[in-house]
């Protein structure tokens, strides 16, 4: 008799813990088991800090910037074993004042790889003025000042940089800098290798973004206006710089 009662008692054992380890593998993680992560990018011109007041001197033309402003979407994070974490329908409005600005709840763990793109969906890109119109105005694709959006029906500026440049060679920026992309084909995907270990307190990411390196190679005296379409070589220049224009500080 003392003999099934032992058995019993180690059978019931052995099937309590069978159940709580499948039910611990379903179950989805605990508010305690994530972090909120957010994204916060430092403007620089060649090294130095972004100030709407100064002036640089870029490619030997004397520069000054008024906006800097860029949309980021189709953010993803990557383990370590390339398992993809995607943050859908979340986009960041970034310009130089935005600061940290949050992006998603993740899993505590190790990050490898983070990824977006600069602009907007080719979907989100093409919505109907009333899409466009409805949304909140605490959307970030919502109706912008200064303005993100070409008109009602050619979709966003993905990126924004406005300023004067000195065309004479006298030191004094004195003509309209414009450099403005949008169209599904200036998108911009960026990755970064990050090796965040994403912990209690320690969720965000810090990036940089140097308009000088932006705009690197470009003849700026010459060269300094393209809403795409107009100058569609120098609008490819400025995208392609634009991999080399950020990079993930590791804070």
């Amino acid at each position: 008799m003392r003999s099934n009662k032992i058995f019993f008692l180690a059978l019931f054992s052995i099937l309590a813990i069978t159940f709580t380890a499948c039910k611990n593998d379903s179950e989805e993680p605990t508010p305690d088991e994530k972090v909120m992560v957010g994204f916060e990018f430092d403007y620089l011109v060649d090294g130095e800090a972004y100030d709407t007041s100064k002036v640089y001197t870029i490619n030997g033309t004397a520069v000054k910037f008024s906006i800097a402003n860029f949309y980021v979407g189709g953010i993803t994070f990557m383990t370590e074993e390339g398992v993809p974490t995607e943050v859908k329908d979340k986009y960041l409005l970034v310009t130089p004042t935005s600061g940290m600005q949050e992006v998603s709840e993740l899993e505590k763990g190790h990050y490898h790889m983070a990824r977006f793109f600069i602009g907007v969906d080719p979907e989100t890109n093409s919505q109907t003025e009333t899409d466009f119109t409805s949304r909140d105005a605490n959307d970030p694709l919502s109706l912008q000042f200064p303005t993100m959006h070409w008109s009602w029906n050619t979709g966003y500026k993905f990126i924004r940089i406005d300023g004067k440049v000195d065309t004479d060679a006298d030191g004094v920026p004195d003509e309209v800098m414009s450099f403005h992309l949008g169209n599904d084909d200036m998108l911009k995907t960026l990755e970064f290798v990050t090796h965040k270990d994403v912990e209690e307190g320690e969720g965000h990411m810090h990036f940089e973004f140097d308009l000088a390196t932006a705009l690197a190679g470009i003849d700026l005296a010459q060269d300094h206006f393209t809403h795409v379409d107009d100058f569609p070589e120098l609008a490819t220049a400025f995208r392609n710089n634009l991999s080399s224009a950020f990079k993930y500080t590791h804070q």
